[in-house]
């Protein structure tokens, strides 16, 4: 009992989620909350499960720091056997104890607090507003407290639902974002460094004994520095950037993606190779005889994609225009009509016009059911196996179906319509998911 409630440092880690305010930090923790089965995926990223305060829960916003105890599962690296056999490999436990701080600038101390409790910080972004005031002083502050950073792109949906980019602009807003990430950190690592400098010119003296260690300090220093610029630079091959969805429950690291695309089979690369390729904009991948070949850069061809956009956003962007299809498709099937959604299926209910102010009350009162026979969603089905990066493998028992499964049935599709509650909705519900 006690070994489960506190284990060892060894198998505990202290993180906290930090950001500028309204990019996702609450609904990223509400995942990680329901991955424990603590709160059910219907409620996972609507709830602000550690919003517990009333004044929080009325404002939207997070006020103060709530930590929770999550379990995790994973499996080291030094157990994976190289044999054919169908051994399951031996996983541990890590408990991770989760800090949510608050975004807002008035509620700056609790985010320090955070800061100096922690081991790790999970930094999120969002992709569309990107670098906020409130993100450079967190970054400044996080490197100040030396903090192991990971960074989340967050609201990646809203390159495609909301701003209706094509894959190659989203492409440039990405690599345009994590570019101005890493030029705000190498600023802070070349200012550390001076200050560093400074401080040992001042303490050294004239003598050659004192100069020999002032040397050796020198070295050491210079192997920390270089310690201090790679931890700082955030770069999707080296595991150090994730791709979020925080509302939709889904994300994916370069070295989770290079290694689902080579099991697959769909290119032919080996993982350690591929994930150096899959964000570099002077590749691309032809698949009739499976080579990377140069690509030409600042072409205008929509059908000359690198390897990024082809294997990465393409499957999210064909998932999100067909779920919108499927429910266009639900609303004429149930006679509640198009009105208030464009032809893409996304919700413009909000965008009212003089004189039809009651568009988004009358398609709220319209109720839709999607179910796993409505048109489109074998589509989709297709759509969610060959483009997931879940280390779980897919399962073609109904019985022993999770949510941690890809579904590869209809009636597997269902029990994840059933359990997210997008079975049955009304038509703003389900088209604004």
């Amino acid at each position: 009992m006690s070994s489960a409630l506190l284990p060892p440092p060894s198998q505990t880690r202290l993180v906290t989620i930090v950001a500028h305010v309204d990019h996702g930090k609450t609904t990223l923790a509400d995942n990680l909350i329901e991955s424990n089965g603590i709160i059910g995926e219907r409620l996972a990223g609507t709830i602000r499960y550690l919003d517990f305060d009333e004044e929080e829960q009325r404002r939207g916003i997070t006020m103060r720091t709530s930590t929770i105890a999550l379990r995790h599962f994973y499996t080291p690296v030094g157990n994976n056997n190289n044999n054919n056999n169908k051994k399951k490999k031996e996983r541990e436990t890590m408990v991770v104890h989760l800090l949510d701080s608050p975004g807002h600038v008035d509620f700056a101390p609790e985010v320090t607090t955070s800061l100096l409790l922690a081991d790790t910080a999970l930094l999120v972004i969002d992709v569309v507003e990107g670098m906020c005031a409130r993100t450079h002083s967190i970054l400044r502050e996080a490197h100040a407290h030396s903090m192991k950073p990971i960074l989340i792109i967050n609201k990646m949906d809203r390159l495609c639902g909301e701003l209706r980019l094509s894959l190659k602009e989203a492409y440039v807003r990405i690599r345009a974002l994590l570019e101005s990430v890493n030029a705000v950190c190498a600023n802070m690592v070349m200012r550390s460094k001076l200050e560093r400098l400074e401080q040992q010119q001042q303490q050294s003296s004239s003598t050659s004994a004192t100069a020999s260690k002032v040397n050796i300090n020198a070295q050491e220093e210079e192997e920390e520095e270089d310690e201090e610029t790679q931890l700082w630079t955030f770069s999707p091959s080296s595991n150090n950037v994730i791709f979020a969805s925080a509302l939709h429950g889904w994300g994916f690291t370069i070295p989770s993606l290079a290694r689902h695309l080579f099991k697959t089979k769909v290119v032919q690369v080996k993982p350690l190779v591929l994930k150096q390729l899959l964000f570099d904009d002077n590749v691309k991948y032809r698949h009739t005889d499976h080579k990377v070949l140069k690509r030409k850069k600042n072409t205008n061809d929509e059908e000359d994609l690198n390897l990024f956009e082809e294997f990465a956003l393409k499957p999210i962007w064909d998932i999100y225009e067909c779920v919108g299809g499927v429910a266009l498709t639900a609303i004429a099937m149930s006679g509640g009509g198009g009105g208030g959604y464009d032809t893409n299926g996304y919700n413009n209910a909000h965008t009212t016009t003089p004189g039809n102010h009651n568009t988004a009350t009358n398609n709220h009162n319209n109720k839709t059911k999607i179910t796993a026979d409505t048109p489109g969603m074998e589509e989709i089905l297709t759509l969610l196996q060959s483009g997931h990066t879940s280390p779980n493998t897919t399962t073609h028992d109904n019985t022993k179906y999770s949510m941690l499964s890809i579904p590869t049935t209809k009636e597997q599709l269902q029990i994840l319509l059933n359990k997210t509650g997008a079975s049955s909705s009304s038509n703003e519900e389900i088209l604004s998911r």
